[in-house]
């Protein structure tokens, strides 16, 4: 019963005594790396939207569904630039006349 009640001194009593960094800290880097994935996605693709996309993530993706809109919008379709030519996986049949 006395071993219960022994004072445990302040300065060991909470302290981190594991090696390595704490998991508190890979935690908080994992989810800023997956909140701000939407952005990191559109930038990569270089997408057209991207600035919208990146608004929109760090505006309202802590709402979940600006997060959802913010990947719905990287992944949207682009179509391609004007003048540019088009892909032949793209043209119906095959670029070839019917």
């Amino acid at each position: 019963m006395l071993a219960a009640l022994q004072v445990i001194p302040a300065d060991t009593a909470f302290r981190y005594q594991g090696g390595g960094v704490p998991k508190g800290v890979v935690m908080v880097i994992a989810v800023a790396l997956v909140y701000v994935l939407p952005s990191m996605l559109a930038w990569t693709r270089k997408s057209s939207r991207r600035w919208k996309v990146t608004a929109i993530n760090l505006l309202l993706g802590w709402t979940v569904i600006g997060w959802i809109v913010a990947m719905v919008l990287t992944y949207a379709y682009e179509p391609p630039p004007e003048g540019s030519e088009p892909d032949q996986d793209h043209v119906p049949a095959g670029g070839r006349s019917p």
